[in-house]
């Protein structure tokens, strides 16, 4: 009975144990992807250092994941750096020539910086690749207010 016993509280151990190792590999972000959702997450709680952390992790991991630069490009502008800003967007259309919401969140940040030339001409860009009407009347919107 005492040899059931010490199999039982083996077998039991054994199985918190791989339990906490299953639950501890799925808390942690290890994709670029899952790093990226994690930094947009944060980003939405307007938590912009910590997202820049999660996105910085996904570059590490992607270094030609376009999108991570677009959402880090956000969080620094959203931190008030607007030449970090302009050079994730920057990477990001690098890497995605048709990455329209990049050329538009471009051309805002130089609209911001009164370089409103390089403005018009992303937010152009933007309205030129995009199919989100969505973002089509947001660019639409801020080309307005430059013309």
């Amino acid at each position: 009975m005492e040899k059931i016993k010490r199999k039982i509280i083996w077998l039991a151990a054994s199985c918190v144990i791989a339990a906490s190792l299953v639950l501890a590999s799925c808390a942690q972000p290890q994709t670029a992807e899952q790093h990226n959702e994690r930094g947009v997450a944060l980003f939405e709680e307007g938590q912009y250092e910590q997202s820049i952390t999660e996105f910085n992790k996904a570059i590490e991991l992607d270094p030609e994941y376009a999108m991570a630069y677009n959402n880090r490009g956000n969080a620094c502008w959203n931190k008030g750096d607007l030449d970090r800003a302009i050079a994730d967007y920057g990477k990001t259309i690098e890497l995605d020539p048709e990455y329209a919401e990049a050329y538009g969140n471009r051309g805002f940040v130089y609209y911001l910086k009164g370089e409103l030339t390089k403005a018009i001409s992303d937010l152009e860009k933007c309205l030129e690749l995009s199919n989100d009407p969505q973002l089509v009347k947001w660019a639409q919107h801020w080309l307005d207010q430059l013309r």
